[in-house]
């Protein structure tokens, strides 16, 4: 049996309501934390199942649990309150609390770990781990894990700026380790709804919100949480009349009769600057609300559709742009050699004869027929000799201007490789005098 601490610095709080089916679970993992520096208080809500059967069974096993009962159910908010009333009564040496569930599962380092952070930063108010879901059989609930943290924050307003904007996960956070000072400036429980965001908001207010980036508690996954359930689980009785208002103008009034009405408030806020923080949670929680709602999915699925047009129009625009360039170029192309043509209609510009041959700008085009090369360079040798007497190469019976078709026709007389009659010549024609290939043709010998 493990002894009681005789000044426990850390007490955790359980309420207990008809949850003897995960009961054991629960108390299990929290008693076999390797820190072994806490007080386990049970307070049982008027359960009707076997809640307070187990729920002594650990009285009665482990000198650190102790269990308490309401004979009629109260509520969860008078509950939570009188759990902390209970830890700051019989435990006045408790230096951290936080509230444990009859259902959930830890880690067997998360209470070390949550003491470790809160005394390595005496800034820190609240600590708590990444939090995964699991189904009411234990396995892992399909669900993202969520986060938020103002560690480094050191100034309140931006403080509170980061939590109306980004502060998402209140439920999980109120279930984290708290220093006991804190949470009793906070007020504890308030009677509100949602008051686990207010109580977040007030710890906000005081300092900085720590999360351990490991996953050390496992929340089993319960009945959806929704306003019109808390106005029923929140009090046994009837409700407080300001249940009908909002939740968030709840919030407001609350913390404007805590922190500016009050003798001795928390931390002191100019009335400006409490106006202009009031003002903002209230408007970032309204497009919160906003944004779960049918209207706001309609909306988006709007927006949705008009990204998709724009797109659909843009990626049209930059075809068109793209085709009239390409059109534009290609008839350019087009009126130049229609204006070269019409310069000089019988000759057909940048089309070498054959190959090795060299047109104007520099192209060389396939291998033209032996008869049509013949005609040419019978014509390039009369010529070359003025139109004076036969031709070089023996070819004075050729006509002067020889009819070559205008595919084929040069834009100047084309100069053959020396000494190389080209096939069909006739011989000892002057032959091509055209410049070689390339370097590896140029030691060629004629003849």
């Amino acid at each position: 049996m493990i002894p009681a601490p005789s000044a426990p610095r850390v007490v955790l709080g359980m309420t207990l309501c008809n949850n003897a089916r995960h009961l054991r679970e629960a108390a299990d993992s929290l008693v076999g934390q390797t820190c072994q520096d806490f007080v386990l208080l049970m307070l049982d809500d008027g359960s009707t199942d076997d809640t307070e059967r187990v729920a002594r069974e650990y009285e009665r096993r482990d000198p650190r649990v102790r269990y308490f009962r309401h004979e009629r159910r109260q509520g969860m908010v008078p509950t939570w309150r009188e759990v902390v009333e209970i830890a700051v009564r019989d435990v006045p040496r408790a230096e951290y609390f936080a509230w444990v569930s009859d259902h959930d599962r830890w880690h067997p380092g998360w209470l070390a770990r949550m003491v470790a952070e809160l005394d390595a930063a005496p800034d820190v108010v609240l600590v708590y781990p990444v939090t995964l879901r699991i189904d009411e059989q234990g396995a892992p609930a399909d669900k993202e894990p969520r986060t938020f943290q103002t560690v480094g924050i050191t100034d309140v307003a931006s403080r509170w700026r980061a939590f109306c904007r980004h502060g998402v996960g209140s439920g999980d956070m109120v279930y984290g380790l708290m220093r006991l000072e804190a949470l009793r400036a906070a007020g504890l429980f308030r009677p509100v709804l949602n008051p686990d965001r207010l109580l977040v908001a007030e710890l906000t207010l005081q300092g900085q919100i720590r999360q351990v980036p490991e996953p050390l508690w496992w929340r089993r996954q319960s009945a959806v949480a929704s306003v019109t359930r808390q106005r029923t689980t929140l009090f046994a009785g009837a409700p407080p009349r300001w249940f009908g208002w909002p939740p968030t103008v709840q919030h407001a009034i609350a913390i404007v009769h805590a922190y500016r009405r009050a003798a001795a408030p928390p931390v002191r806020v100019t009335a400006p600057r409490l106006g202009w923080m009031l003002a903002l949670y209230l408007v970032t929680s309204a497009w919160r609300h906003f944004r779960k709602t049918d209207a706001s999915k309609s909306v988006g699925r709007g927006v949705d559709n008009a990204k998709w047009i724009k797109k659909i129009i843009k990626k049209g625009f930059h075809h068109a742009v793209y085709h009239t360039l390409v059109g534009l170029r290609k008839l350019q192309g087009r009126c130049r050699r229609a204006g070269r043509r019409a310069a000089a209609p019988g000759l057909r510009q940048g089309r070498p004869l054959h190959r090795g041959c060299r047109c104007r700008d520099g192209r060389r085009d396939q291998r033209l027929p032996p008869a049509v090369l013949a005609l040419h360079h019978a014509a390039e040798g009369q010529t070359r000799q003025g139109g004076n007497g036969p031709p070089l190469g023996g070819a004075g019976d050729l006509p002067r201007r020889l009819t070559i078709p205008p595919r084929w026709r040069p834009v100047r007389p084309c100069r053959g490789r020396a000494g190389r009659t080209p096939p069909g010549s006739p011989a000892g024609g002057g032959g091509c005098a055209a410049r070689p290939r390339s370097s590896r043709r140029r030691g060629r010998s004629a003849g």
